[in-house]
């Protein structure tokens, strides 16, 4: 079939079918057709054809959106073909003329398009695009045809993003001034003709919301350029014209608008422009502040007054939580003394704060129909625009500077909302609510830690006195957000709160995992999981197993019955309590045994349709941490745990759950580590499936892969020496090591087959490592390779003796071995961190100097000098300096997902091992092994020494010849 504009039409009708055959016979068409010449040309053509029909049309502005998308600039890994320049150029020349002449609808799409165009081309590539929008707004302006004006304006919006997101760079704001150069005029210009419009309108009686609707839309993408284009610094022409954007800014936070506000879409309308307005005051009262100074505090007056007419509709909150930034943006300014007047402070609380903080049947519903949501909100923080957290952050703000009137005045607030609710406790539960959320949201975190702190009430009274008689009622289903609010009081102060108290309320809060409430229940699972992470000076853990050990079985019953509850089956938050009490308490069979069954449950199930990431990595966590402690404590449970595990990893690896690929690989490293031999024939089939080029074709699986080969390495090496499997471990290890994003990786098997097998296995191998190292070395030098190449050659070097080094290495090209010492080893040694790397660099590079003929031939004295200089200066380093701390188990944050990287299991982590348990301090190494060399050859290697080692090294190493009563000679 031939591509046209009528081909093309048939197509797209047959997608829009409701029927599935003659649907997927057009998608399959239009795949076809996209990898012809012209396909996007045709298509926009099509669009542009209005004989045809607008729903057809529709989608193929759709279509060709989304063909941009891919192929206008695909990625180097892409398989789409890009568009051609010839066709990109024809293309440009239609799409503006195009999107204006476009149906609502269509020229949404072709906007889109037109910024995808925008994003990779403008302006360097696309020099005509600025000059025609500007050239058809000044038609669209003369026309008062505010449908074009706004898909100018709006496309113009879009393009004009980047300046608010994206680094300052040269190149950034060199596009930055060619778009102010061609812009800033026009935009002024357009938005003071509107602004007269609006003006005349409400002048002679209001005029129509038909009218009215598409120039204030004007006006408020007129607010979004400006922000665009004042966000990197203040623009010359803004400045100079600053009053006039003032002025009218202003009178949109104090004029009335009767005609659109009597409907809510018209009210939608007004308080878009006056939230873009107050981004826009925020902006220069955060970046210009000295020449804004001016229009302080007229913006401010205009804020309070319009913020006591805002409804609590959540219609508005938009507009409510930007006009609260501004005023916190004040507070914290300059400016602030604006705060300082009689009666200011006072005022502010009880018109702007108490009524924002207090529930709204909006949070009572998100409450009940989207607990995750709420929680989001709520507890993590991610509430910073709602109005209930900005006006807890506005009353943070102006206690900067006031801090005494703001303690003194909210403690007062708090005391009145806690008599309230005592005087009707059924009717006013939203003053106590509201009491809680205050001294929560004003807590004050302490720098560097979870401690917080507060000075509006007294903790512990407050917890005895108002939090206590919560978490201690017997009704875990009444008031559910006073309970939510108690339990998340709690969380918050739980450092504060002494460990008696605590661990007496810790049955309460089990108790809670049975409330019917999801956010109840996860909040109580929260709070457990994040007590058990309280550590007191020392870094001790403030609650063991012991505290813990009366009621955990009653403590895992009621988790895993939590995540039966309706909208709980996959409770991120449960999980997460789980892991947490499976890494603290004591393991024994009895808990055990009901853990991993409910756990290997729950994995069967989520396999089906893995949709949520975090849950997910907390389930295998807890997997992996049960695994590890249950079998640390008893090794012969390794069996019975497989039994349960095997049909779920069985299932993952036989219908390819790729999400669940890499987890999977990394159990199976941890039960292969726990077997005793001899590995069953079920871990031999797996392992000879790991050998097969096409198990490592997915680059996220292969840190996955490396742990469970490296884990098959250490228990089966003489299986290595059977039906060639050697070569195919070093197969594997040549693809990895010749890619910068997996050579680490590489290195990883190698240094495992290194360290694990016979030099006598490994010997007929050694010109092939060498020459793959080799040539990624001459291809591809990055200072990660070279590290890890420094760490393989010490590790060989003490496994097989300096002589075998220098010998297979010289075995590929004559005399290598001294150009890689000069060029590589000396240079680069004291690259290495990290406690046992250090030790095993220096432990090597010694023997090296001490043991290898090479370097003790009299010819190779400045070598074997510079070697030594280096050593001295990779151990003179400050310890810190040298130490890589171990970290604890990171958090999994919020924005984890599915994606082409791979997810490290903490509980299933390869424990680091010690090559050279026997040597204890790499420093006495050095002299000992320096002073018996010496005493061999007594003055030969003084004078090298001082030849050939930095002043500050020289002094180091008399240093540690004291320390260790050595002596060169």
């Amino acid at each position: 079939m031939d591509l046209t504009p009528d081909s093309l039409s048939q197509c797209f009708l047959h997608s829009l079918s409701p029927a599935p055959e003659p649907r997927r016979a057009a998608e399959d068409k239009l795949t076809e057709f996209a990898d012809r010449a012209n396909y996007a040309l045709t298509v926009l053509r099509l669009v542009a054809e209005p004989s045809v029909d607008e729903q057809i049309r529709h989608a193929a502005a759709v279509n060709f959106k989304n063909h941009l998308r891919s192929r206008w600039a695909p990625s180097p890994e892409s398989s789409f073909t890009p568009i051609v320049d010839e066709e990109k150029h024809q293309i440009k020349g239609l799409i503006v003329t195009l999107m204006l002449s476009s149906t609502p609808r269509i020229q949404s799409q072709l906007t889109e398009s037109l910024s995808l165009i925008g994003k990779h081309d403008f302006p360097k590539s696309w020099p005509t695009l600025l000059p025609e929008l500007v050239a058809n707004l000044n038609t669209a302006l003369c026309n008062n045809d505010y449908t074009s004006v706004n898909g100018i304006l709006g496309t113009a919006n879009s393009i004009f993003k980047k300046f608010r997101y994206q680094y300052k760079t040269n190149d950034l704001l060199l596009d930055l001034k060619y778009c102010l150069d061609n812009f800033c005029a026009p935009l002024l210009d357009v938005f003071l003709k509107t602004a007269a419009l609006i003006d005349s309108a409400v002048s002679s009686g209001g005029g129509s919301p038909a009218t009215l609707k598409p120039i204030f839309e004007s006006q408020r993408l007129c607010c979004r350029i400006f922000y665009s284009l004042n966000f990197q610094e203040l623009p010359e022409f803004f400045e100079d014209n600053m009053d006039k954007w003032m002025v009218e800014f202003k009178k949109y936070l104090t004029t009335s608008y009767p005609s659109l506000e009597s409907s809510s879409d018209g009210l939608t309308v007004i308080d878009n422009l006056r939230a873009a307005v107050c981004e826009n005051i925020s902006l220069y009262m955060e970046k210009n502040e000295e020449e804004f100074k001016g229009y302080v505090e007229g913006f401010a007056l205009a804020i309070w007054t319009l913020l006591g007419n805002v409804s609590q509709s959540s219609s508005r909150d938009r507009l409510a939580v930007t006009a609260i930034k501004f005023l916190t943006t004040v507070s914290t300014s300059v400016q602030h003394t604006l705060f300082a007047n009689a009666g200011v402070i006072p005022q502010i609380c009880q018109s702007i704060v108490i009524p924002n903080v207090r529930l709204r049947d909006d949070d009572e519903e998100l409450f009940e129909m989207n607990y995750i949501e709420f929680i989001r909100r709520d507890m993590e923080g991610s509430d910073l625009d709602t109005r209930r957290r900005i006006a807890c952050e506005l009353l943070k703000g102006i206690a900067t500077n006031y801090r005494m009137q703001v303690t003194e005045l909210v403690a007062v607030q708090v005391q009145n909302l806690l008599s309230s609710y005592a005087a009707n406790p059924v009717s006013n539960w939203k003053d106590k609510d509201c009491a809680i959320y205050l001294v929560v949201s004003l807590a004050t975190k302490k720098a560097g830690g979870a401690s917080v702190s507060t000075d509006l009430v007294d903790v512990q009274n407050f917890f005895t006195q108002v939090i206590l008689p919560e978490l201690q009622s017997q009704d875990v289903n009444g008031f559910p957000l006073l309970k939510a609010g108690a339990l998340k009081f709690l969380t918050v102060f739980r450092t504060l709160i002494p460990k008696p108290l605590a661990v007496q309320l810790l049955p309460d809060l089990v108790r809670f995992l049975g409330a019917e409430s999801n956010v109840v229940h996860s909040y109580a699972a929260s709070c457990i999981e994040k007590m058990l992470l309280v550590k007191d000076e020392g870094g001790r853990p403030r609650y063991t197993s012991a505290d813990v050990a009366p009621f955990v079985q009653v403590l895992m019953n009621n988790l895993f019955n939590a995540l039966k509850f309706p909208e709980s089956e996959e409770n991120q938050y449960i999980m997460k309590c789980i892991m947490r009490v499976l890494g603290v308490a004591e393991i024994s069979p009895e808990i055990a045994a009901p853990c991993i069954a409910g756990l290997t449950s729950i994995l069967n199930e989520v396999c089906k349709n893995p949709k949520n990431p975090i849950f997910n990595h907390y389930l295998f966590e807890s997997v992996a941490i049960l695994v590890r402690r249950a079998c640390e404590r008893d090794i012969s449970l390794v069996p019975a745990f497989e039994t349960s595990l095997f049909p779920s990893l069985e299932m993952i690896l036989v219908n390819e759950v790729t999400e669940f690929l890499p987890y999977a690989f990394q159990l199976l490293a941890q039960l292969v580590e726990l077997r005793r031999p001899p590995i069953s024939s079920n871990y031999i089939q797996i392992f000879t499936l790991l050998l097969i080029p096409e198990t490592w074709k997915r680059n996220s699986n292969v840190p996955a892969l490396v742990r469970l080969l490296q884990a098959f390495l250490q228990k089966i090496p003489h299986e290595l020496n059977q039906e060639g499997r050697l070569g195919q471990v070093l197969g594997i290890f040549n693809k990895l090591v010749a890619s910068p994003s997996t050579d680490e990786q590489g290195f990883y098997v190698l240094n495992t087959v290194i360290e694990n097998l016979e030099y006598g296995v490994v010997a007929t191998y050694m010109v092939h490592i060498w020459s793959a190292l080799f040539t990624r070395l001459q291809n591809k030098r990055t200072v990660k390779f070279i590290k890890s190449m420094l760490i393989f050659m010490s590790l060989f070097l003490v496994k097989h003796g300096p002589g075998n080094l220098v010998d297979t290495m010289n075995n590929v090209q004559p005399n290598i071995f001294l150009m890689i010492l000069e060029q590589l080893w000396i240079p680069n040694l004291k690259l290495i961190t990290g406690v046992i790397e250090v030790k095993l660099a220096a432990v090597a590079s010694t023997r090296l100097i001490c043991e290898s003929p090479a370097l003790l031939d009299a010819a190779a004295a400045r070598h074997w000098g510079k070697t030594l200089d280096s050593i001295v200066t990779l151990l003179s380093r400050p310890e810190e300096d040298r130490v890589e701390e171990e970290q604890e188990m990171p958090d999994i944050t919020e924005n984890v997902g599915y994606t082409a990287t791979f997810v490290n299991l903490y509980n299933a982590g390869k424990k680091e091992e010690d090559p050279l348990r026997d040597i204890k301090d790499p420093k006495q190494f050095l002299v000992v092994s320096l002073a018996n060399l010496s005493a061999r050859s007594p003055g030969r290697f003084l004078q090298i020494i001082s030849e050939n080692l930095e002043p500050a090294n020289q002094s180091a190493l008399l240093q540690l010849c004291n320390t260790y009563s050595c002596r060169i000679v």
